[in-house]
């Protein structure tokens, strides 16, 4: 599926709420039992790469069922690879976009989490664009490649929460243009992959332990 990330995407137009919260919240809130991710990717049209990174992270900043964030996982890594492919259509296999989630489910994330969002909306405001811009995307997509890859992995204790949240601040960076958000993003990236590294290290130490013990 291909989502155009300058808002040519076929279908009826609507304007979009100014806030990236705001989007949220209404697709929560719509009516429907499920939402597939074809039609988050519809609604969202041109902030297709930004807040679509931000659809598939949130779930994973929260304790969620096995497999979700696996399959969260592969839509960062798919996400990040047409970033790292300058692509200005959003490309996602069917597969995943036309997988859905229930919208209880939704509604219980955003609700959890939009106070956090709406924080650091009223921080951001467009600066150091470059880091927005095609230049800049290719090495947030070399970021979230890695992340991504985290999160399909079986980490163990606090598992896919660091990644997941590191996805999320990049994410809204890129939503808003605010390079700014997006350094303190690939900042929390670096801290993310250093938990990750050290809670598979221990993981690895302790099973050791018990073969030769």
């Amino acid at each position: 599926m291909d989502t155009d990330d300058s808002g040519t995407e076929g279908g009826p137009s609507r304007p979009l709420p100014a806030r990236t919260s705001e989007v949220l919240r209404e697709l929560a809130y719509a009516e429907g039992e499920r939402i597939s991710f074809r039609e988050l990717l519809l609604v969202l049209r041109h902030r297709a790469f930004g807040f679509t990174m931000l659809v598939f992270a949130l779930p994973c900043c929260l304790p969620m069922p096995p497999g979700i964030p696996t399959i969260c996982g592969f839509a960062l890594v798919i996400i990040s690879l047409n970033l790292i492919a300058v692509r200005r259509r959003l490309w996602l296999p069917s597969a995943i976009a036309d997988r859905s989630i229930a919208r209880a489910d939704l509604r219980r994330i955003v609700h959890r989490l939009l106070p956090y969002l709406q924080w650091l909306e009223r921080l951001c405001r467009p600066r150091l664009t470059a880091l927005t811009e095609p230049v800049g995307k290719v090495f947030i997509g070399l970021v979230v490649l890695v992340l991504g890859f985290i999160m399909i992995l079986p980490i163990p204790l606090i598992g896919n929460i660091p990644p997941g949240a590191a996805t999320a601040v990049i994410a809204i960076g890129v939503t808003e243009r605010d390079g700014l958000v997006v350094l303190i993003g690939l900042v929390t990236a670096a801290a993310a992959v250093a938990v990750a590294g050290a809670a598979t290290w221990a993981a690895i130490h302790e099973i050791v332990k018990l073969v030769t013990s």
